[in-house]
């Protein structure tokens, strides 16, 4: 038995002193009874010190399974939020890719680098940019001679020495760089995305995004954390970020860290790699999530804090039997001591007998509360990944539409869409070219379209058979009578024409020439894939079950479940209907004859994103795992 383990469960150690003095009682009382009545309870004496050595190797697997147990709960959970930090991270550094792709085509970038667009007039644009992606602390403009023509902060001028420059005109498509740059000299380190700016045949210089990293983080790790742990980025060579606000020095066991823990010290560890996400996989960096053993207070669940009980492995079950038959084998040597005693009238048994029967309610008691944490802990592992898996799905949903939220609203700023749709004539070809490219840069859409002022389809990057139709509803009222840039409008979730008659999500800005709606732009959200990906890539690996996104009437929004589609009904309780807490709950339900335990989160929204941009639409998420 690792007692370096040990130390990390204190409430386990207790256990084990006790089945060491309750073995060690046992053993004075069968020596105390052989030297009163060896002649008389031979027998009895023989099959009691079995008795005791099966007691002792009860212990020796009993103790070691409630030791992995515990690890595994606590283990599973460092490794989950390890996981999900950089993978959250990697979801959204890939828009990062996208929008540096799209932004480097801007006409007012083009006209500004070749001299027909002012500085003022830009850094404008690019605040209004920025106004909409606030995951962005800085972009920079600079020519094919590497000097710095305009960053959105001001300031910075001269000829910069980043290689990531010379790496962006060798290259077709985005570079992405972490470290420190002189493109954004007030960081100590900078995660920039650059791409080369083309006027026709001509590259004529570099875009670059610097992304809130730190920013990005600090959000990250202040949604999962909580309970003592800490979180920090590492490269293999060093450290590149940490949640914790005490200095970290960088540990080369950290590279030796893969599926499994480290004990370094006092400190629990676990590692994740990013599982990528659309093919794409960031940084090489390594997500390492850890505890200071003896600062924590990893505690076994409370008594009866959990009514429900796990479903327990074969191999648990062994061991349970066995404590069960301990306790039967106890009792017989009771009853037949006590009929010995009666019969052979050998009196001096008496006292003997009744030690037996206290130790014997003692370690039935030791048995009882050491498998009674070995149940708890593994649903208090259950219930972790329950609540877990729901508030990463929802937070992941949230994320993903506060960049559809994004899209639509600066799109709607490019400014051949403001002219064409002002013109009498409008280059219909020309428009549908601009959505095309930009869809194939963002492939969450199935479709792009622009609408007039009339609100009749006039573009679109893949459908062409919806031109010339007229587009109705609330959100296009709203979009064609909207004066602010900062407003988008969304579909009801229902079925639509523009999706296949299927449901989704359609996101609409305005396009404004002189303060004035001529148009909009729709992006037609492809939500069956996207928030089924959601969920199959939150549910926790090896469970059996199912999760679903759902409205505060029980409506499923989307699901993974093979039988449950989108739009039916959950019957859900009022408390469930009512829940908004930011932290996730569990509950324990009966679903289509099975037995769930369910975790459930509600949607929290994302920067402003839901938050504070006016725009409503209550979901939850809810986790159902077997038990």
């Amino acid at each position: 038995m690792d007692s370096k383990l040990l130390t990390i469960f204190p409430f386990i150690t207790n256990s084990v002193k006790l089945f060491d003095n309750q073995n060690r009682f046992l053993k004075k009382i069968i020596l105390t009874g052989k030297i009163c009545a060896l002649e008389k309870a031979a027998n009895l004496f023989s099959f009691t010190e079995k008795t005791i050595e099966t007691f002792s190797d009860l212990k020796e697997e009993l103790i070691p399974l409630l030791i992995r147990e515990n690890l595994k709960k606590y283990t599973e959970e460092l490794s989950s939020k390890a996981q999900i930090s950089i993978d959250i991270l990697m979801r959204n550094l890939f828009e990062r890719t996208a929008d540096v792709g799209f932004l480097a085509t801007d006409s007012e970038i083009i006209s500004f680098l070749i001299g027909n667009l002012s500085e003022d007039h830009l850094r404008r644009r690019l605040i209004e940019y920025t106004l909409k992606y606030s995951v962005y602390n800085d972009i920079v403009i600079v020519d094919t001679d590497f000097n710095i023509r305009m960053n959105m902060c001001g300031g910075k001028s001269g000829k910069s020495s980043d290689l990531i420059l010379q790496k962006a005109l060798r290259t077709d498509s985005y570079v992405e760089q972490y470290g420190y740059s002189d493109l954004v000299s007030s960081q100590n380190k900078s995660l920039l995305f650059a791409q080369k700016i083309v006027d026709g045949n001509n590259i004529i210089g570099i875009l670059v995004l610097s992304f809130k990293f730190d920013d990005e983080m600090r959000r990250i790790f202040g949604s999962l954390l909580g309970l003592g742990e800490s979180i920090l980025f590492t490269d293999d060579k060093e450290i590149i970020t940490s949640s914790s606000s005490e200095k970290v020095t960088f540990n080369r066991k950290f590279t030796e860290i893969d599926n499994d823990y480290l004990l370094v010290g006092d400190f629990l560890y676990t590692a994740a790699k990013t599982k990528g996400y659309e093919g794409y996989f960031g940084q090489p960096w390594k997500s390492i999530a850890y505890i200071n053993i003896k600062k924590s207070t990893l505690n076994a669940p409370k008594k009866d804090s959990i009514q429900q009980k796990s479903t327990l492995d074969d191999g648990i079950k062994a061991i349970i039997s066995k404590a069960d038959d301990v306790i039967e084998d106890l009792s017989d040597v009771i009853i037949n001591g006590e009929l010995i005693a009666s019969k052979e009238r050998v009196y001096v048994l008496t006292p003997v007998l009744d030690n037996l029967r206290n130790i014997s309610t003692a370690i039935l008691e030791t048995i009882k509360d050491t498998v009674e944490n070995l149940e708890n802990t593994i649903m208090d592992g259950l219930i972790y990944e329950a609540k877990a898996s729901s508030k990463l799905a929802i937070d992941i949903m949230d994320r993903n539409l506060y960049e559809r939220a994004n899209d639509c609203r600066w799109w709607a700023l490019t400014p051949i869409f403001q002219e064409l749709l002002a013109s009498d004539t409008p280059d219909i070809s020309q428009m549908n070219n601009i959505l095309n490219y930009i869809n194939s840069l963002y492939t969450v859409y199935t479709n792009l379209f622009i609408y007039d002022r009339y609100s009749m389809i006039v573009a679109a990057s893949t459908d062409q058979s919806i031109l010339g139709k007229k587009i109705s509803g609330d959100a296009i009222i709203k979009t064609l009578s909207n004066r602010s840039t900062q407003n988008y409008y969304v579909s009801p979730f229902e079925n639509t024409p523009f999706y296949n008659n299927q449901v989704t999500y359609i996101y609409h800005a305005t396009i404004q020439q002189n303060n004035s709606a001529v148009g909009g732009i729709g992006i037609v959200f492809d939500a069956t894939p996207q928030f089924k990906a959601i969920l199959n890539d939150s549910f926790p690996h090896g469970k059996n079950g199912f999760n679903c996104f759902i409205n505060r009437k029980g409506i499923v929004i989307a699901t993974n479940h093979p039988t449950l589609n989108v739009l039916d009904a959950i019957e859900i309780t009022d408390e469930i209907q009512r829940f908004s807490a930011k932290e996730p709950i569990h509950r324990f339900m009966d679903y289509d004859g099975k037995k769930y335990l369910v975790g459930i989160a509600f949607s929290q929204g994302y920067r402003e994103y839901k938050v504070d941009d006016n725009y409503k639409n209550d979901l939850l998420c809810l986790t159902f795992i077997e038990y």
